[in-house]
C-alpha cells in the first residue's frame, strides 16, 4: 500500500512540474510579448568600409550589439576599419540582436625606418614604434659616431618588410683606445 502511495506521488509532483513548464513558456512567449510589446525588428545598416568607433556608434543607436569577430591584414583598408559585417545590410534583427564585424589590422609591411646616428636607446624605440624586432649583430669602432649609436642596419632604410622583423644593427663603440706611449716609454727594450 505504501509502494501505490510512493508512486502516486511521484506522478502528482511529474504533473505539477509538466504544468509550470508549460505556463512559464506560455506566459514567457506569448502573454508577456502582448503585454509589452514585441521586440522592434531593425534593418542592418552597412557599416563596412567605415572606421570601427563610427560602425559601433551606428549600430549602437540602432539598438544593436557589435562583436568584433576578427581582424585581418589589409593592405587597402586602414586600420580599424570594418572589412565584412554578419548578417549582411538589410538584413532584419530584432533589437538587441548581435552584428559580428571583420575589422583591418592595417598592412602587414612596413618601411623601415632611419636608423643610422640614433643612439641604441632611440633606434629601440623606434623600431618598436614601427613593430619591428632587432638585434645587435656588430659594434665596429669609428671616430665620427659616439659610443652605442647606429653605424648600419639591415634591411636598409625606406625597404619595405613585413611586420615584426628582425633588422640587425651595427652599433659603434666609439674611437679606438691608443694605448699611452708614456706606457712604451717605461718598457724600452
Amino acid at each position: 500500500m505504501a509502494h501505490i502511495n510512493w508512486k502516486k506521488s511521484w506522478y502528482m509532483a511529474g504533473i505539477g512540474l509538466g504544468i509550470i513548464f508549460v505556463t512559464a513558456f506560455l506566459f514567457s512567449q506569448i502573454l508577456f510579448p502582448m503585454i509589452l510589446g514585441r521586440p522592434s525588428v531593425v534593418e542592418t545598416p552597412d557599416v563596412v568600409g567605415m572606421g570601427l568607433v563610427q560602425a559601433k556608434r551606428l549600430l549602437q543607436a540602432e539598438k544593436l550589439h557589435v562583436v568584433v569577430k576578427d581582424s585581418l591584414y589589409s593592405e587597402t583598408a586602414k586600420l580599424d576599419q570594418v572589412l565584412e559585417q554578419a548578417p549582411k545590410p538589410g538584413t532584419e534583427l530584432k533589437e538587441d540582436g548581435t552584428v559580428y564585424l571583420v575589422v583591418s589590422k592595417g598592412s602587414k609591411m612596413v618601411k623601415v625606418p632611419s636608423l643610422i646616428g640614433l643612439s641604441y636607446q632611440e633606434a629601440l624605440i623606434t623600431l618598436r614604434n614601427y613593430d619591428l624586432r632587432f638585434s645587435v649583430v656588430d659594434s665596429l669602432y669609428s671616430d665620427t659616431e659616439p659610443r652605442n649609436t647606429v653605424m648600419r642596419s639591415t634591411p636598409m632604410s625606406g625597404s619595405k618588410v613585413e611586420k615584426r622583423t628582425t633588422v640587425k644593427l651595427t652599433l659603434s663603440k666609439g674611437p679606438e683606445a691608443v694605448p699611452d706611449s708614456s706606457y712604451f716609454d717605461i718598457y724600452d727594450y
